[in-house]
C-alpha cells in the first residue's frame, strides 16, 4: 500500500535505472522545495543501495535554473554521498538562453546563420543569423568553434579545442582549452565558465595565460567565473 506521502515523492520526481547511472527526473512544473522533500524521502528510504553512486539531473520540460542544480547536487551529496555526473536538458534552450542573456547582460540567442567550422554532428550544434551559436555537447580535443555572435556551448571545453566568437563565450561546464572572446576587437567582451583553467584566454587584442600548476589552491571554484578586461589586462573574478 502506498502512503500519501509516498504518492506525493512519485509525482514530484522519478529515479530510474540507465546505462549511464540513476535518472532523477523532477516534475517539469513542482516546486522545488516539493522536489527536494521527496528526494531526501527517497534516498533516505534507500540510502544503503543509493550510496556513492551517480545520478543524471533529467530537466526534461523543466526550465534550466543553475541554482535549483546546486540545491540538488547538495542534497545527493549530503544525504548519501551520491554524486550529480550529469545534467540533461531538453529540446527547448528558451530557459537556458533567458538564463544565459541575464547572467551576460546582452541577448542571447538561438537563430541560423553561417556554420562554424569543427568538428561536431550538426544535432550537436545550432547556429543562425545575427544570434549566438549553441554547442550541445563537450568540445573535445580538435574542435574549432567560429561564431559570429555569442557562444553558448552546454559541456566542457577540454584541452585542445578552441573557442571563438566575436561576442561573449558562455560556457555550462569546464573551460579548459582556448577561448577567445570580442575576437574582433571588442573589449568588452566577457567569458563565463563554471571554471576556468584554460590553456589560453583572448579577450580582442589581449591575451592571458593559466596559472602554474597549484597556484589556485588544488581545488575548482563553487562559483560562476568571468574573465574580463580591467585594467588593460584580463582578469578572472567569481560571481
Amino acid at each position: 500500500m502506498i502512503t500519501a506521502s509516498e504518492k506525493d515523492a512519485v509525482s514530484f520526481l522519478q529515479i530510474k535505472a540507465d546505462r549511464d547511472g540513476f535518472l532523477l527526473i523532477p516534475h517539469p512544473e513542482a516546486p522545488l522545495r516539493d522536489v527536494v522533500q521527496a528526494l531526501k524521502q527517497k534516498i533516505e528510504d534507500s540510502r544503503s543501495f543509493f550510496q556513492r553512486s551517480k545520478m543524471i539531473l533529467d530537466l526534461g520540460k523543466r526550465a534550466f535554473r543553475i541554482d535549483e542544480v546546486q540545491v540538488i547536487r547538495k542534497v545527493l551529496q549530503v544525504t548519501a554521498d551520491v554524486v550529480l555526473a550529469e545534467v540533461r536538458l531538453g529540446e527547448d534552450l528558451e530557459p537556458v538562453l533567458k538564463w544565459a542573456s541575464e547572467a551576460v547582460g546582452v541577448p542571447v540567442r538561438a537563430g541560423a546563420g553561417q556554420r562554424p567550422s569543427g568538428e561536431l554532428a550538426d544535432r550537436e550544434m545550432e547556429e543562425k543569423p545575427g544570434g549566438a551559436v549553441i554547442v550541445r555537447s563537450t568540445c573535445r580535443s580538435g574542435t574549432r568553434i567560429e561564431s559570429p555572435a555569442d557562444c553558448v556551448v552546454l559541456g566542457d571545453v577540454n584541452p585542445g579545442a578552441e573557442v571563438l566568437a566575436v561576442g561573449d563565450i558562455v560556457v555550462f561546464g569546464s573551460l579548459r582549452g582556448v577561448a577567445h572572446a570580442g575576437m574582433t576587437g571588442d573589449r568588452s567582451a566577457r567569458i563565463w565558465a563554471l571554471s576556468i583553467e584554460p590553456n589560453q584566454l583572448r579577450i580582442a587584442d589581449l591575451v592571458a595565460l593559466p596559472p602554474r600548476s597549484g597556484s589556485r589552491g588544488g581545488s575548482s571554484p563553487k562559483r560562476f567565473e568571468v574573465a574580463e578586461i580591467t585594467a588593460d589586462h584580463i582578469e578572472v573574478v567569481s560571481v
